[in-house]
């Protein structure tokens, strides 16, 4: 019997919880990534770009046997439609981090000295979302426990605005960045300037899907109550 399997043996919310973790794993790498980026430590980059690949497929595998697995003939307390949206976006995360890392190894990317500052806040707020975003996806079993409602529910609702404000930040942290890779694109040559903007693009998507799992959250929150 898979992991999977077991865990829906208990509760379909124990299998989403393990998904949370896989996608967790491959975010949390990122950071670790891009410092061995800024030291020009292309091992390191490879390394660490192997090890994302790796947790994305993971994650791929249980959001796959998710998918096959999660009874269409128990209660459960929200949609089963609403479970899978929330899935794969939740999954789409951990996409678009091995997206994002994916094209910083197409070739030997070199952070320009003048946009490392703006860079980093960059990363940093885009991890950030991130991690409140596995905060409330956390949260999911003890939801479960509680029909999606009473103080539990309050608590994810304002972690789920916290995750807007947060991905409102990333937002402008990418625009700075793109500014500041702008100001100095006459001593780049084109093809890095274009695959910087991909590149920023690529880390942007993070987020933005962090915010739409936590907007998925909240709408099988409110599903919940209108029944």
């Amino acid at each position: 019997m898979s992991i999977i399997s077991k865990l829906f043996g208990k509760s379909p919310f124990e299998a989403l919880y393990h998904h949370m973790l896989k996608v967790k794993f491959c975010v949390d790498l990122i950071n670790p990534l891009v410092e061995a980026l800024f030291e020009g430590n292309y091992e390191k980059v490879d390394d660490y770009a192997k090890k994302i690949a790796r947790a994305e497929h993971e994650a791929d595998l249980v959001k796959k046997e998710i998918r096959t697995s999660l009874p269409k003939n128990i209660l459960l307390p929200v949609a089963r439609g609403d479970i899978l949206r929330f899935l794969n976006e939740q999954d789409h995360i951990a996409d678009a981090a091995e997206d994002f890392v994916v094209l910083l190894t197409m070739r030997k990317m070199v952070v320009p000295e003048e946009v490392k500052e703006e860079f980093k806040v960059f990363v940093d707020t885009v991890l950030e979302t991130c991690e409140i975003a596995m905060e409330t996806s956390s949260e999911i079993k003890a939801l479960a426990e509680t029909s999606f409602g009473g103080t539990e529910a309050h608590k994810v609702m304002e972690l789920i605005e916290h995750i807007k404000v947060k991905e409102y930040e990333a937002d402008n942290a990418q625009m700075k960045t793109v500014q500041k890779m702008f100001s100095i694109e006459k001593k780049l040559d084109p093809v890095s300037v274009v695959m910087w903007m991909h590149i920023f693009g690529k880390l942007g998507q993070i987020a933005n899907h962090a915010e739409n799992s936590g907007d998925l959250m909240g709408i099988m929150l409110h599903n919940t109550r209108g029944k």
